[in-house]
């Protein structure tokens, strides 16, 4: 077979990374189930909006901490074996809470204990995949195979929540959360069945000892990887100012109320599903990716613009689309790209490390995007997010990372 061919097969023809894949669809549609079904059961057991928040934060505070301390472990273990416990141990986290119920000794601090163990359990596997898929695939399928595990995640943000309310409605919240505890199980044992990774023997061992910091040493001293990490941590501030403003927006700008902000959330994520389908079919590795970073950059900032001035539903769902397809393939290039940046005996720290800087940024620009509609209309906040990307892109044009 020729190398052409081998680029232009999916990486689904591989059984290893198909089984990865079909595990991280099923498990992140679980996920889902689990985010609408908790939040349901704890808002029936206590009608508070106040102890739906201290669940969402006890899943959410763990992962930033958690998170370059599992990128160790990845590093210094089998991948396939640290993912595996996450799996299995956050199946039994998740079931624990209907069983519990079932007996009458679920408490609300029991479900806040138990929501800060899954959260702290749940950055192996997401730091895992970005080591592993690599090692399944090969270089020229290194693109479509990130787009192929972005797709799995839009997939299930996109199904999952309506999915998860006609299922808590029909079976009740507790036997979702069984669901979910069963499609962790089923992905622990899809990850099991994946090769093992031979450890990286070479002359970089002293830039883990030298540099490493739990990963933080290490991105900063690469001036790519510095570069990307921040680049990141701006898209996904820019992503959190446009998202905190878009239900504003339809409500106050558009008059469309809910329905409105459901429809343009949906044009997003169907763009940006449509992209990420097209790169996994036809992508190729661009050796310039700086360029490829920089369009992808400017042409998201670009699309996002418009709704600064539009002020009816159906062309407002229309650019927002557009701006969905334009920002997907950043993850996967800017992904892809770390992969290969990164020496394959610090991988995990790096990824870990980063996985606890991006976190920060989503909420930062929600927060931010917060304070500045106190001051200005919501379509202005869009337009900075706009503009940010532009600037973005325009940096890239500028300062290309091309070397370590």
């Amino acid at each position: 077979m020729s190398t052409r061919e081998v680029v232009q097969r999916s990486p689904l023809h591989r059984p290893a990374f198909r089984r990865l894949w079909l595990g991280l669809v099923i498990s992140r549609l679980g996920d889902q189930f689990t985010v609408i079904a908790l939040i349901w059961f704890v808002l029936q057991l206590t009608g508070s909006g106040v102890a739906i928040g201290l669940v969402v934060f006890c899943f959410q505070l763990p992962t930033i901490i958690s998170s370059p301390l599992m990128g160790k472990l990845l590093n210094r273990h089998q991948p396939r074996t640290i993912m595996a416990v996450d799996n299995f141990g956050r199946a039994c986290i998740i079931a624990a809470i209907p069983a519990l119920y079932l007996f009458g000794a679920l408490h609300l601090w029991t479900v806040y204990i138990l929501a800060l163990l899954s959260g702290i359990l749940s950055p192996a596997t997401e730091v895992g995949r970005r080591i592993v898929i690599p090692r399944l695939v090969t270089d020229g399928e290194l693109e479509k195979a990130n787009s192929l595990s972005s797709i799995s995640w839009d997939f299930a943000t996109l199904v999952g929540p309506a999915l998860a309310g006609i299922l808590v409605t029909v079976i009740g919240a507790p036997n979702v959360l069984l669901l979910d505890a069963a499609s962790f199980v089923l992905m622990g044992t899809m990850v099991l069945s994946i090769p093992q990774i031979q450890s990286v023997q070479t002359g970089e061992k002293e830039i883990e000892n030298r540099r490493s910091l739990l990963g933080f040493g290490t991105i900063f001293s690469m001036k790519a990887v510095r570069f990307l990490t921040v680049l990141t941590l701006l898209f996904l501030f820019a992503q959190g100012l446009a998202e905190v403003a878009i239900p504003v927006y339809s409500q106050k700008t558009l008059g469309a109320g809910a329905a409105g902000y459901g429809l343009l959330m949906s044009a997003f994520g169907v763009g940006s599903l449509l992209a990420l389908t097209l790169i996994s079919q036809f992508w190729s590795r661009n050796k310039r990716q700086g360029l490829s970073l920089a369009i992808i950059l400017i042409m998201s900032g670009v699309l996002l613009a418009p709704l600064v001035f539009l002020r009816t539903l159906p062309v407002a769902i229309l650019f927002m689309s557009l701006a969905g397809f334009a920002a997907a393939p950043y993850y996967v290039v800017e992904q892809s790209w770390m992969q290969r940046l990164v020496p394959k005996n610090v991988q995990g720290q790096v990824f870990g490390a980063r996985g606890a800087l991006s976190i920060a940024g989503y909420p930062l620009g929600g927060a931010t995007g917060g304070l500045l509609m106190a001051a200005i209309a919501a379509p202005f906040v869009i337009g900075i997010s706009a503009l940010l990307c532009i600037g973005m892109g325009c940096a890239c044009l500028v300062s290309p990372p091309y070397d370590r």
